[in-house]
Parts: C-alpha cells; structure tokens; sequence
C-alpha cells in the first residue's frame, strides 16, 4: 500500500513539473491576455492591462457597448486564437509586442506598446 502511495505522489509531481505554466510577469503575458480580453470584451481584464490613466477610455467603451447589448452579446462569442507574441523590452518600463492572431477567422498583425506600471505590464492604447 504504501509503495502505491508513494508512486501515486512521484507521478502527480512528474505531470505538474511537465506542464508549461507561463510567466505571467512578463511583456508577453500581458499582451495575450490583454488581446483576450479586449477580444471578447472582457472588461475587468481589460482594465487589469491597461494603465489606470487610460482608464477612462475603457469606461466610454464599456458603456458603449452596455447600450447596445446585442452588439456586446456578438463580442463576447468572438472567436480568438493566438499564433505568436514576441515582445522586445526597449527599456526596464517600455515594451513593443508584435502579435499574430486570427480573430473570426482573419488573420491580423498588430503592434502593442507596452509600458510597465507598479511592477506589471500595461498595453498602452493608441487612437
């Protein structure tokens, strides 16, 4: 019995240090997730990766699309698969993110600027 235990423990330890966890401290990380979220009108991830003082374009977006729930409803059932983030950091606060993602079925590029804020990255928004 307790050599079935004792196996039962190693193989649990062996399948989490096999699976991939991500680093969710980096530019990379903060890209995809933002990309989700304002995909799929995820607005407190949305808020979560950009920087507070953008803050207030989120909450005109976020009403807009509160007004018009059947154009929100379309959002949130967007479909979203990303290829690739690669992310250059310019200084120790600044990143630019290339990202390649299929968004509905089309394929899209897109570069993000980043800029860290309290120790976590932020997609800065550009209109």
């Amino acid at each position: 019995m307790k050599l079935k235990n004792l196996f039962i423990v190693l193989l649990a330890l062996v399948l989490c240090v096999s699976c991939k966890v991500e680093d969710q401290t980096t530019p990379e990380y903060a890209t995809k997730e933002f990309l989700k979220a304002f995909n799929l009108g995820d607005f407190p991830n949305i808020y979560k990766y950009t920087p507070a003082k953008e803050h207030i374009i989120i909450e005109q977006l976020e009403k807009l699309m509160n007004e018009n729930k059947e154009q929100y409803e379309k959002v949130k059932k967007n479909r979203l698969e990303i290829s690739s983030v690669t992310c250059t950091e310019q200084t120790d606060s600044t990143a630019v993110c290339h990202c390649k993602y299929t968004l509905n079925g089309k394929v899209k590029e897109q570069d993000m600027n980043l800029k860290k804020e309290d120790d976590h990255w932020c997609v800065k928004l550009s209109l």
